[in-house]
């Protein structure tokens, strides 16, 4: 018996599909379905699944993880979990770095360039 979200994850995985996505994004005229509303149930499953393999091959690209998550659905979600566990950690510790810490003095310091 074929498993259809399995093969809804594969072709949502697939390089072609990766390409038409971000075309149909990017590119007005581009639709991936016929319709433009109303979507079935397959469908919005199928695009959840793109999305989810934009990101993860974004993050591949961009944040330098492992090509090794995409090898199967565990790791996928598994890393997709994770993502959506630790992001909260990482923007916290993000803000904290970026905040301007103000001094109380009565002097001030100017660097000057060279």
């Amino acid at each position: 018996m074929i498993n259809i979200y399995s093969q809804l994850r594969n072709l949502a995985r697939s390089i072609r599909m990766q390409n038409l996505f971000v075309a149909s994004k990017e590119i007005n005229g581009i639709r991936l379905f016929k319709n433009s509303v109303d979507f079935s149930r397959l469908q919005e499953i199928y695009l959840s699944q793109l999305y989810n393999y934009d990101s993860i091959s974004r993050d591949i690209i961009i944040d330098k993880i492992s090509e090794h998550v995409t090898d199967n659905e565990i790791y996928a979600d598994s890393y997709l979990l994770w993502k959506r566990k630790n992001i909260k950690k990482t923007d916290m510790k993000d803000n904290k770095q970026k905040d301007v810490n103000l001094v109380v003095s009565k002097k001030i310091n100017f660097n000057r360039g060279k």
